[in-house]
């Protein structure tokens, strides 16, 4: 286990923004893991699980203790049947490898969530979701490390997943290090076509494919690679894949989650936008008792224009409103710009909007 020091974050994150790390160790085994927790309980130093990234936010001032990047690979078969396959992944893989690595076998479960940015360690955590699918419809189980240095296996249920959230985010197992992810994916299933972008893109594919011959045994995988193909293409008009030519890619995807209202508050979100002349905000349904609301809806109809420069070397996406980008400035100036964002959503419709990445003092 090799223990660097004074490790310059800002590489390491997305937004490309932070100081340095005390210490920063990379790890790729469990061993490598139980290792570094005793360096960090030795030297009495707070520790910080760093992925692929694209979630995090380092102050200016760096992280004033251990920094574990989380570079575990492998993905492995453990099943395989006429119906689905199984594959236990390791935390450091790249999100985006493993979903290409299942689209091009045919298999369904996470085409949809193509182009997300990230490691594998991350997708029960944070509950990744995009255009109809999230993490949590495809894992089976998680295997973590405890503080202690056991090893633990958390099962789907009782991770508790809900829209972009967890156990692992906010509740009992937040201390808890994933180690892999146990998925399962369909060979039957057919591709995610639930949202409407997607639907749209894909009928005019449709047409297209018409026109192809395509033999029958070849056909699966093929519309399964076009459906991320046209997901990728819907993220990157909005400069939701990585792209060191596209500088409105120095962010963390989308900066803000969909608020989550009871049906109350939603009455009283609808009443204020009919008041001030909106007609119809999109209102989706999300459980019992409660709607889910458009973040960039909200930050469009505030006021807030894609493109906006803010002080301190920062903006909004030139193509996508809750794309916050780092242009050439600082931590202090990116949070700033977001306080200033969710002021302005509440003082116009009187609801609060929650930052998707987490910030690490």
């Amino acid at each position: 286990m090799l223990v660097q020091n004074d490790i310059p974050l800002a590489p390491f994150t997305t937004f490309q923004l932070g100081g340095a790390a005390k210490f920063f160790i990379s790890i790729k085994t469990a061993e490598d893991l139980s290792h570094a927790l005793e360096f960090c309980k030795k030297e009495n130093q707070p520790l910080f699980i760093l992925g692929g990234g694209s979630n995090t936010i380092f102050r200016d001032s760096g992280f004033p203790g251990v920094v574990l990047q989380m570079q575990i690979p492998g993905i492995r078969c453990l099943d395989a049947n006429d119906s689905h396959t199984i594959f236990q992944v390791g935390a450091g893989v790249s999100w985006d490898h493993f979903v290409e690595y299942t689209v091009k076998q045919g298999l369904a479960g996470v085409e949809c969530l193509s182009g997300i940015p990230g490691s594998v360690g991350a997708s029960p955590i944070q509950n990744i979701g995009a255009y109809g699918q999230e993490a949590k419809d495809s894992i089976l189980k998680v295997e973590c490390m405890d503080p202690s240095g056991d090893i633990i296996i958390i099962s789907n249920k009782d991770c508790k997943f809900r829209y972009r959230n967890s156990e692992f985010k906010s509740g009992i197992y937040k201390d808890y290090i994933v180690l892999s992810v146990t998925f399962q994916l369909s060979k039957l299933l057919p591709p995610c076509l639930r949202y409407p972008e997607v639907q749209k893109a894909w009928e005019n594919h449709n047409s297209k494919e018409s026109s192809q011959e395509i033999p029958d045994s070849e056909l699966r995988i093929f519309r399964m690679e076009a459906v991320r193909n046209l997901v990728i293409q819907l993220r990157k008009k909005k400069s939701m894949v990585l792209d060191e030519n596209d500088p409105n890619t120095r962010s963390a995807g989308s900066f803000f989650t969909n608020p989550i209202l009871s049906d109350g508050e939603t009455d009283h979100f609808l009443e204020t936008a009919k008041k001030l002349g909106f007609g119809n905000p999109p209102v989706y349904p999300e459980s019992l008792g409660f709607k889910k609301l458009s973040a960039a809806w909200l930050i469009e109809n505030s006021g807030i224009q894609k493109g906006r420069k803010y002080p301190g070397g920062v903006g909004i996406s030139e193509n996508h409103c809750l794309g916050l980008i780092n242009i050439a400035g600082t931590t202090s100036a990116l949070l700033e710009m977001a306080e200033s964002v969710k002021k302005s959503v509440f003082e116009k419709f009187s609801v609060h909007l929650e930052m998707e990445p987490v910030v690490r003092p």
